[in-house]
């Protein structure tokens, strides 16, 4: 079976980051690889500390991992600082896997920053082209679109303006292939509704908003989920249904009971 190489941040609580990561690859039963992008000291409440891995010891990861297994898919997390986005934009560059799915994590639950500011035009400019997949949430897809986000039809034309945004920075760079954009709706609304864009047409993805619960890390149990599928060689859209239940059922595991 394809493996999905994890990249993305450690999280001690296990909460977010490869933990959560880790943990939905095995629940999908597909084999998992990874390198870390940064040491963090944080748990629920907060985040206290953020250590980003030096750039050659990614790389060397990156490599010890990857050498004679057969990638079916990519997932990228957070990434830290400038100096790892340089590296991940060599790397993926050079392997040309088949299915990348970045989750563009640019601050954690709490508001901290996860990404340095001076790395946000490379992130944004070269490293997020190289996806097949990208899944922002509301506030990062309001921070790319450059306006709020209120609602459904939002998402969608968000979706869209990010995925006409990033075809013409592959232009000529890379070779064509298709991708795709996929803005999460956890943070709008009674439903929670995840809007994916193609370049042809928009797909929603519904499930019922559950009370109670509020889990971190769901965008990245979500983005692993989505890997496992393309791994597996499932198409796009039943790839992101099969997520966005397992996603739901996790939530549902996660809600408090409510008192009368």
């Amino acid at each position: 079976m394809k493996h999905v190489l994890i990249i993305a941040g450690s999280d001690p609580s296990g909460g977010a980051g490869v933990q959560a990561d880790l943990t939905t690859l095995k629940d999908f039963g597909v084999p998992a690889i990874f390198a870390i992008t940064a040491i963090t000291a944080q748990n629920d409440q907060k985040v206290l500390q953020i250590h980003p891995t030096p750039a050659d010891v990614l790389t060397q990861q990156l490599s010890a991992a990857c050498e004679e297994k057969e990638i079916g898919a990519v997932k990228v997390g957070m990434i830290a600082n400038a100096a790892n986005v340089m590296a991940l934009v060599w790397f993926l560059t050079l392997k040309k896997f088949p299915q990348v799915i970045i989750d563009p994590i640019l601050h954690s639950s709490s508001g901290v920053p996860l990404l340095e500011k001076k790395a946000y035009e490379m992130f944004r400019r070269q490293l997020l082209p190289l996806a097949t997949v990208l899944t922002p949430n509301i506030p990062e897809a309001e921070a790319f679109v450059g306006s709020r986000i209120y609602n459904v039809d939002g998402q969608g034309k968000g979706a869209q303006k990010i995925y006409e945004e990033l075809k013409s920075y592959r232009a000529g760079k890379m070779p064509e292939r298709p991708f795709a954009v996929i803005i999460k709706g956890g943070h709008l609304g009674n439903e929670a509704v995840d809007v994916l864009y193609d370049g042809t047409e928009v797909k929603e993805f519904k499930a019922p908003r559950i009370q109670g619960a509020s889990p971190r890390g769901t965008g990245c149990r979500f983005s692993s989920a989505i890997a496992a599928g393309l791994a597996k060689e499932l198409p796009l859209l039943e790839a992101v249904k099969i997520a966005k239940d397992y996603l739901t059922k996790y939530i549902r595991s996660e809600a408090v009971p409510q008192k009368n």
